[in-house]
């Protein structure tokens, strides 16, 4: 593919501030980010037989987990005050 010369490239300033004001509306924020190869190959395995994007499949893992992991917490916060609990009975 021929390269375009600096001296025909025209900015268009209008439409980089229509998508800027897009992008500061929008709740999702790009990121660069390093995964294994199995876990991307997995993704876009999934993602070609359920046909939605891959990264929309990621986000979803990734909330999924972190929704997991506030349950567990919550879990083992309760499970801890218990225990404090029936140590003070014991004691008693």
């Amino acid at each position: 593919m021929k390269q375009p010369k600096l001296s025909d490239l025209v900015l268009d300033e209008k439409g980089t501030r229509e998508i800027r004001k897009k992008m500061g509306k929008s709740r999702k924020i790009k990121i660069t980010i390093n995964i294994d190869q199995d876990s991307l190959d997995e993704l876009r395995e999934i993602a070609g037989k359920t046909g939605a994007p891959y990264q929309k499949l990621l986000n979803q893992v990734l909330r999924d987990g972190l929704k997991k992991r506030l349950e567990s917490e919550s879990r083992l916060d309760r499970i801890e005050r218990e225990l404090s609990k029936l140590k003070k009975k014991v004691a008693a």
